[in-house]
């Protein structure tokens, strides 16, 4: 591990990658995990997500699954939007507050079925989550450290995908979610306001998933 890693910091799967390709070895703490803040100059960065791709490891977020006979009435209590209209395989935005309407944090929701949901979120929701879901026929589990994942940004992010043999998104929507391969679910989502997909594998399978891009 270089020097200039922060210690006491948790590893993310791709971590050993980053440190390959780093040039800055400039480090962060992000959410107890070891997380970039740049791997190259910034301007380089900052050309490449609106000119082309970028990568960003984006497995230090929280991921709470929540299943059960009485998924939707809970996380219909938990976020200030209506979930039941949200369909199978898409992902909604959403926000929750706190019994005086104060926000506490947003993040987005992947629905698999009425009975199945995964939050995804930047700060700690589990204690959160149990209160919310208290009395209800649920289950909430904390996926964090299971659930690993890639935000591929930038308006020649498909064509990435595509040459990456991934070209079954192209019919996706945004906020459209599948499974694209057997443990490999791709979200038309992410931060950029931009063309970009998310990817999502399970943690001890995710190291393959960078170079797989990154190749290309």
């Amino acid at each position: 591990m270089s020097k200039h890693v922060p210690i006491g910091l948790i590893e993310t799967p791709f971590q050993p990658r980053l440190e390959a390709i780093s040039t800055a070895k400039s480090w962060t703490n992000w959410a107890g995990y070891i997380s970039p803040l740049t791997l190259d100059p910034i301007e380089f960065e900052y050309f490449a997500i609106r000119n082309q791709s970028t990568l960003f490891d984006i497995s230090p977020m929280h991921k709470y699954r929540v299943t059960g006979p009485d998924a939707l009435k809970v996380m219909n209590r938990l976020v200030t939007r209506n979930l039941a209209k949200l369909r199978d395989g898409r992902v909604g935005y959403a926000m929750w507050c706190d019994e005086e309407g104060l926000l506490i944090d947003d993040g987005t929701i992947f629905r698999y079925s009425e009975t199945d949901f995964r939050l995804c979120c930047q700060e700690t929701m589990y204690t959160w989550l149990l209160d919310t879901a208290w009395g209800f026929d649920v289950e909430i589990r904390d996926e964090s450290h299971e659930i690993a994942g890639l935000s591929l940004q930038g308006p020649t992010s498909f064509s990435l995908l595509k040459d990456a043999g991934l070209g079954a998104v192209a019919d996706m929507k945004p906020f459209d979610w599948r499974e694209i391969e057997p443990d490999l679910w791709i979200s038309r989502t992410g931060f950029t306001g931009d063309l970009g997909s998310e990817l999502w594998v399970p943690w001890d399978e995710a190291l393959d998933l960078g170079p797989a891009l990154g190749r290309r």
